[in-house]
C-alpha cells in the first residue's frame, strides 16, 4: 500500500496535510561546479560537492560514510548510492556541528543504514529528491530548525522520517512512503519544547508492514 504525505510548518511544529509526489532523484548542474566525492569522507569546507560513484558498503562500517561539518554546502548525489551493511549505529550521511547551517542534500540514494541521513544541531537544511530504502530510520532530524524534507521516496524502512521534540519549523512535503514497518513520519525522542506541538498521523497514513526492515535493522539510540 502506498501513502503520499505532506507536512507543513505551524508555530514551530510539524503537521500533516495531503500532497502529491512531485519529483524523482536526479542531479541538475554541470560537473565543473563541484568538488568530486568518490569515497566516504568528511566535508569541512563550504562548497558544492558531487558524488561521482556509489560509495560505502565496507564490512563492519559502524560510523558515518559522509559527514558534513561546514556551512553553505551542497551535496549532490547525481543519482548515486551511499550503501551500508545494516550495522547498528551506522549513518549514511551525517550533518553535525555546533550550529551547521545552509546545507542541501539532494539526488542520492541511502540504503541499509541504521540512519540513512542524520541531521543534528542544524538549521536551514534541505533534503530533497532522496531515495531511502531498508534503513532503520531513513531520515532523522535532531535539535534542528527551519529545515525541510521534500520530493523524496521512502520504501521498506523501519521508520521514514523521525523529527525529535527539540526541532522546530521542520517541513516534510511532497514525499512518497511505502511499506515502512513502524511508521512513515514520527515526532518523538527527548523532551517536547514548550513552543512545539506533537505530531499526529491520520489513520489513512498508518504504515504497512515491512518484514525486511525489521529483520535487518534496529535503531540505536
Amino acid at each position: 500500500m502506498l501513502f503520499v504525505v505532506s507536512l507543513g510548518v505551524v508555530s514551530g511544529s510539524i503537521f500533516l496535510a495531503t500532497n502529491d509526489f512531485v519529483g524523482a532523484p536526479g542531479g541538475n548542474a554541470s560537473a565543473s561546479q563541484y568538488t568530486n566525492v568518490t569515497s566516504c569522507t568528511t566535508i569541512t569546507e563550504p562548497g558544492q560537492y558531487a558524488l561521482r560513484r556509489n560509495v560505502g558498503g565496507s564490512a563492519g562500517l559502524s560510523e558515518s560514510c559522509i559527514t558534513i561539518r561546514a556551512n553553505n554546502v551542497v551535496l549532490d548525489g547525481f543519482g548515486h548510492t551511499v550503501d551500508g551493511r545494516g550495522v547498528t549505529n551506522s549513518t549514511g550521511i551525517r550533518v553535525e556541528g555546533e550550529s551547521v547551517t545552509d546545507v542541501t542534500i539532494r539526488a542520492v540514494t541511502v540504503t541499509d543504514w541504521n540512519r540513512g541521513i542524520h541531521v543534528m544541531n542544524g538549521s536551514q537544511v534541505t533534503i530533497r529528491n532522496v531515495n531511502a530504502t531498508t534503513n532503520a530510520e531513513a531520515i532523522s532530524i535532531w535539535n534542528t530548525r527551519r529545515s525541510s524534507v521534500t520530493r523524496s521516496e521512502f520504501h521498506q524502512n523501519l521508520l521514514g522520517v523521525v523529527v525529535d521534540n527539540a526541532s522546530t519549523n521542520v517541513t516534510v512535503s511532497g514525499n512518497r512512503f511505502e511499506n515502512n514497518y513502524a511508521g512513515d513520519v514520527k515526532r518523538g525522542r527527548g523532551r517536547l519544547r514548550s513552543d512545539a506541538e506533537s505530531l499526529t498521523i491520520p489513520d489513512a497514513a498508518s504504515p504497512t508492514r515491512s518484514f525486511l526492515a525489521v529483520r535487518r535493522h534496529r535503531v540505536a539510540t
